[in-house]
């Protein structure tokens, strides 16, 4: 009994066993396809996650189109009074450039330089208007905060003086989104994120009110 323990011991026979040479090399592949595995499935996310976004951006500039804009000068605009050293008498288009460009984000809406119609470059927000417009995008994109949503208002001679249906500007309303990250699977465990390419979406407005 002892020489048969001896020689199942004996050097040349361990040398000979491959049973833990081929555990390694199984678990040296299986980590190589698991990976694959992971890359496959985030760059199917990734895709996934990239239209997303830019269903929301779409989705926020048609919001935004029909629904009161987030700087509070353009909702109740009314071309007769205030610009009335232009002569406007209703039902003309107004002209481009007499009303500031804007860009709002969440926390601020500035301007371009002062207009001839009583509005300065500096912008009121409108947080709840602002808000309803991230709020609907969210709809496409869950993972979107305020933060990440930038809204330009750009009148372009589009509005009708004395439109009685709300305010007189009819700009083009471009909204972006930028900032926001991809987490993937492969990755997670060394907390790696990564930025999604910023998308932006250009429409005109049709009725702001």
């Amino acid at each position: 009994m002892g020489a048969a323990v001896k020689n199942h011991m004996s050097p040349s026979r361990f040398v000979r066993s491959s049973g833990g040479a081929t555990a390694v090399e199984f678990a040296l592949i299986s980590m190589v396809f698991l990976g694959v595995l992971l890359g496959a499935i985030d760059m199917a996310r990734f895709a996934w996650e990239f239209n997303a976004q830019k269903a929301a951006a779409r989705a926020g500039a048609r919001f935004a189109a029909v629904h009161p804009p987030a700087v509070t000068e353009l909702a109740d605009f009314h071309a007769i009074t205030a610009c009335s050293g232009l002569g406007f008498g209703g039902g003309e288009n107004l002209t481009s450039g007499i009303i500031p460009d804007y860009t709002c984000t969440s926390t601020s809406c500035t301007g371009t330089a002062a207009s001839g119609c009583g509005l300065s470059g500096a912008g009121t927000l409108s947080t709840t208007n602002f808000n309803a417009i991230v709020n609907y995008m969210k709809r496409y994109n869950p993972r979107i905060s305020a933060s990440n949503v930038e809204i330009k208002y750009r009148e372009r001679g589009l509005g009708v003086a004395g439109n009685p249906f709300g305010t007189d500007v009819s700009p083009l309303i471009t909204v972006t989104l930028t900032g926001v990250t991809f987490r993937p699977i492969a990755l997670r465990i060394f907390g790696v994120n990564l930025p999604l390419p910023s998308v932006a979406t250009t429409i005109t407005a049709e009725d702001m009110s």
